[in-house]
Parts: C-alpha cells; sequence; structure tokens
C-alpha cells in the first residue's frame, strides 16, 4: 500500500491561516525532541511489543489447535489471530524503519492483493502433502503466501474445521507462516532499539541532523494514512454505490475485522495527534495560536470513533445499505480531517515531502 498525500493542496489551505500563525515561531527543538520521545516511547515500541506478544499466543493457540482439533480450540486461534491482527493495526500507520526493511511489512501483510495471487498460490501450496513450511520456506516464498492474509484464509475457511486436523497441510502451512511471522514481529521489535537512538539522539548520527527532523517521519505517520484508508479500505470495497459495492475487497473480511480495523487505525492516528505528554501536535497547534484548527482536529478523531463505535461489523460479505451510507458519509469526514492535518503541518512548519516512505 501506498501513502500518497495529496499535498498540492496545502499551499492553498496556507491562506487561511489566522495572521497570528505567522508571528509565533516554529515549534522549538526541545518540543520536537519531548514529541518524538513520547510517540516512540508511548506509542510505537509498546505497539510492537504487544504485536509480538500477541502473535505469539496466536502460535500456541494454533499449535493446540493441530495438535487437539475441537470447535473450541478453533474458536480460540481464531480469536488469537483477531487480536493479533488488530495489534497489527495499532501500528500500521508507522510505514519507516524496521518494518520496511527487507519488506517485512509485506511479509506481515500483503493488502490489497487485487489479482488474487496470494489465494492461487495458497491453494497450489496446500496440495503438496510432503511440503515443509518451515523457516527456509518463508524466507524463499511469495510476499503474497505470508502474512495475516494467508492465515486468515485458512483459518476462517468455510471448511477450517475439517482441514486443520493433525499433520494436514493446512496446519503445517498455519502453523509455519504463524511462527515466521513472529519472527518478523521479533525482529521489528528489537531493531527499534537502533531506530530509537538515531531518532532521539539526532546530530549523533547521519540520519537526522535535528529533533524537528527527526519528528518528520512521525508527523508522515500522521498526515498520510488517511489516505490509504480512504482510497483502499473505504473506496476499493464501496466501489462508486451501494450496487457497485463488493465488500469481499474489503481488508480482513472473513475474520469480521474490516470495520474494526479502521476503527484501531484511526486511535491509533488520534494517539499520534493528542494522545501524548507532555507534548502533542494538538498542544503545539494551540501553542501556535491555532485554537480552532487544533480542536477541529480533535473533534474530528472523536466523531469518527463515535459513529464507527455504532457501526455493526459486516458478516461475511453481507454489507447493508445503512451500513455503506454509514462509511460513505465517514469518508467525507476523513477526507476534512486529512486537510486539517495538512494545513497543521504547514503551521509546524514540518514539510512532508512527496515520498511518503522515505526514512530508515
Amino acid at each position: 500500500m501506498k501513502y500518497l498525500p495529496h499535498l498540492a493542496s496545502v499551499a492553498a489551505l496556507c491562506l487561511t491561516l489566522t495572521p497570528t500563525s505567522y508571528l509565533l515561531a516554529a515549534p522549538s527543538e526541545k518540543q520536537w525532541q519531548a514529541y518524538n520521545q513520547a510517540a516512540i516511547n508511548q506509542q510505537i515500541i509498546p505497539s510492537y511489543q504487544q504485536l509480538t506478544q500477541a502473535l505469539e499466543n496466536s502460535q500456541n493457540k494454533v499449535n493446540l489447535l493441530c495438535e487437539q482439533p475441537t470447535d473450541k480450540n478453533l474458536e480460540q486461534a481464531q480469536a488469537a489471530y483477531q487480536h493479533a491482527m488488530t495489534r497489527w493495526q495499532a501500528v500500521q500507520h508507522i510505514q519507516y524503519g524496521p518494518v520496511t526493511l527487507l519488506m517485512r511489512n509485506y511479509g506481515l501483510h500483503y493488502w490489497p492483493d487485487k489479482r488474487g495471487t496470494g489465494a492461487n498460490q495458497l491453494r497450489s501450496a496446500l496440495l503438496l502433502d510432503d511440503a515443509v513450511y518451515d523457516d527456509a520456506f518463508f524466507k524463499t516464498a511469495s510476499i503474497s503466501l505470508k502474512g495475516f492474509p494467508a492465515m486468515e484464509k485458512i483459518l476462517f475457511d468455510e471448511d477450517a474445521a475439517k482441514n486443520l486436523q493433525p499433520n494436514t497441510p493446512a496446519c503445517r502451512f498455519l502453523s509455519g507462516v504463524n511462527h515466521y511471522m513472529v519472527n518478523v514481529a521479533q525482529e521489528i521489535e528489537q531493531d527499534w532499539t537502533l531506530q530509537a537512538e538515531r531518532q532521539l539522539n539526532p546530530g549523533a548520527n547521519p540520519y537526522f541532523d535535528t529533533a524537528a527532523e527527526a519528528a518528520i517521519p512521525l508527523l508522515k505517520a500522521l498526515a498520510e494514512p488517511l489516505q490509504v484508508i480512504m482510497d483502499y479500505k473505504l473506496d476499493y470495497p464501496l466501489g462508486s454505490g451501494f450496487d457497485k459495492a463488493r465488500w469481499s475487497r474489503s481488508e480482513a473480511w472473513r475474520s469480521s475485522q474490516s470495520i474494526s480495523n479502521i476503527r484501531t487505525n484511526l486511535a491509533a492516528l488520534h494517539q499520534l495527534y493528542s494522545g501524548f505528554k507532555p507534548v502533542s501536535v494538538h498542544s503545539l497547534l494551540l501553542e501556535a495560536g491555532e485554537k480552532n484548527l487544533a480542536n477541529n482536529i480533535e473533534a474530528s478523531f472523536q466523531q469518527m470513533n463515535q459513529q464507527l463505535n455504532k457501526t455493526p461489523e459486516v458478516q461475511q460479505q453481507a454489507l447493508t445499505e445503512q451500513t455503506d451510507q454509514t462509511l460513505r458519509r465517514l469518508r467525507l469526514q476523513m477526507a476534512e480531517l486529512q486537510q486539517n492535518l495538512q494545513l497543521a503541518m504547514a503551521v509546524l512548519e514540518a514539510h512532508l515531502g512527496f515520498n511518503s516512505r522515505d526514512g530508515d
């Protein structure tokens, strides 16, 4: 997935800034340093730790299921998968640093797969009764055979109870891909020790000269993911109208998490905006004299969260017209929030550039 900010509109938006915005200084180095520390230590590192723990728990439940294939164990394995997916969604907006090294982000979650490559390759892989789905297999396997989508296809297949029996290809593959994901999550978590050192010690390494520069990847992680949600998680499955909607295009529709995922994404962005102490983007906007802008952004996050909390999850592909209309309204709110966040970046003199995945 590509994060494509519509930064061309920022110039026009800047015309609406109040005069005080130009009189007040941009955030100080001390303020940016405090924000960077808060974002990394209060969100990013804990989120990756929680992802690793959730995948380890999923591995345990999958192993138990494949040893003792009962309905209860299948339900517990499915629930563990759903929890791990939620933990991934809570950090999916971080598209720089260790998660992009060796395309780990795609190894965890290759989506959308518009050509259905993963499903076709998975069917072929499971035809081999004597195949070994170990770390060596997944190291060289197609990226569409890895990660959450592959796990979901097996765990939530209508024939999952029949297929997931001891030593079947489905069980061996499921256990193997889960183990691969645990390893990837552990590597990302470990590598964030070095990434944090780089970002929190600007000027002492060739990666970041100032704290303001070190904040740019974090601000990109706040401002850019809304476009991904609009393009892929809303527009792609909803189409141009209710009669054109295809919910099977939505993210995680098999596990009935499509709407939940969006809610988790927005909660993470909301935290990145105003959830940190002692400094947040919200507090920086207030100091810049942009109270209305700061509070409008905060209100947008709160309103969308309330709206999503009232929206029932779509079960399989049974999208209702009411839910369709709700999600289309949400899309409009999201577009307005995106514009306001772009304006906030201009106020804070944060020049995000056009490459949505730079950083180390």
